[in-house]
């Protein structure tokens, strides 16, 4: 076996096994480890002082940033989700109003909107099934993040301050990753953020 089919092959197991675990969380404690990621969510958006949040509808047991969204919206602050077109994703303009359309993969997307550029966003909450120590982020495979935000592995500087969002149980020790995959500055768990870049 390849090196490359080998990696492609422990991604594909961990994938499989942590979005099972993440999906076997009760909705109980689904909800404590929420509210306690929301709230550390809020305190790091309150802390940055720029206008345009990206953050992204929860999906197949990722964790729920909703009550987050809403209460930082009606603070006055920009929020944007993104739509899938193509190979990338547009970040549209959200309000807990606006109407919703399910996407290709069942994921509601904003209709019309303002939309924002990736390059223009200041943070941006990214969904994940693992992360690890050093900031790797692992996704569902589709690549549309790492598409969207490979400017930034030219210039790590440029851009939004990317911060995954997890359950602490989806630290991964030793996580594969590739050349194309763009790294994290920061994630925000149950157990509060760990930045990896200042």
């Amino acid at each position: 076996m390849s090196t490359v089919s080998g990696k492609d092959e422990r991604k594909s197991d961990l994938r499989a096994r942590l979005v099972a675990e993440r999906q076997r969380l009760t909705a109980a404690r689904r909800q404590q480890l929420d509210d306690q990621i929301c709230a550390h969510l809020q305190r790091l958006a309150d802390r940055d002082e720029g206008e345009n949040l990206a953050a992204y509808i929860a999906f197949n047991g990722e964790p729920d940033l909703m009550p987050a969204l809403e209460a930082l919206h009606h603070a006055g602050r920009r929020i944007l989700l993104p739509v899938v077109n193509d190979q990338r994703m547009h970040f549209l303009r959200w309000t807990p109003d606006m109407a919703m359309r399910p996407n290709r993969f069942g994921i509601p997307e904003p209709v019309g909107g303002p939309e924002c550029p990736p390059d223009r966003l200041h943070l941006v909450f990214m969904p994940l099934v693992a992360f690890s120590p050093i900031g790797t982020r692992l996704g569902m495979g589709a690549g549309f993040y790492d598409r969207t935000f490979g400017f930034r592995l030219d210039d790590p500087d440029a851009g939004p301050r990317l911060v995954g969002t997890a359950y602490a149980l989806q630290e991964v020790d030793g996580l594969p990753a590739d050349e194309w995959d763009v790294p994290l500055d920061a994630v925000v768990t149950d157990r509060g953020v760990r930045r990896f870049r200042a």
